[in-house]
């Protein structure tokens, strides 16, 4: 897997938000998912750091702009001692798995558990995905 697009968004459990990071790769096929309660630069990290574990190192990471995921980006970098142009932040590259969330997010379901929401979710990949 040379290229990935990942990218966050947010679903509601019980009324909360809670944030579903997603990967896929240049195909669109889903790379893996992981559900926090907060997006942050930790959550971010971990995410990239447990795909990196599963499948190696990319030569690109396509996300989106947001700060918390450019400062896991700078972090990922450094530990996993990628190039550092390995690394894009573009909307319009990142429209393949923006769109493909709108399986996931048509649903406008509240969920009751983060236990129903991910399986739920990983269903809905598996369909999708």
């Amino acid at each position: 897997y040379y290229k990935w697009h990942i990218d966050e968004t947010y679903i509601k459990i019980k009324g909360q938000w809670h944030y579903l990071y997603r990967a896929i790769d240049a195909d669109g096929h889903t790379l893996d998912i992981s559900l926090r309660k907060k997006r942050d630069n930790h959550s971010a990290y971990t995410f990239i750091k447990r795909l990196i574990q599963q499948f190696g190192k990319p030569q690109m990471i396509i996300t989106d702009q947001a700060p918390s995921t450019k400062v896991a980006m700078s972090k990922v970098i450094k530990d996993f001692k990628l190039t550092p142009n390995c690394h894009c932040t573009s909307k319009y590259l990142n429209n393949l798995i923006e769109q493909d969330r709108r399986h996931i997010k048509s649903k406008k379901i509240s969920y009751q558990s983060i236990n129903t929401a991910k399986n739920t979710i990983k269903g809905i990949e598996c369909i999708y995905g």
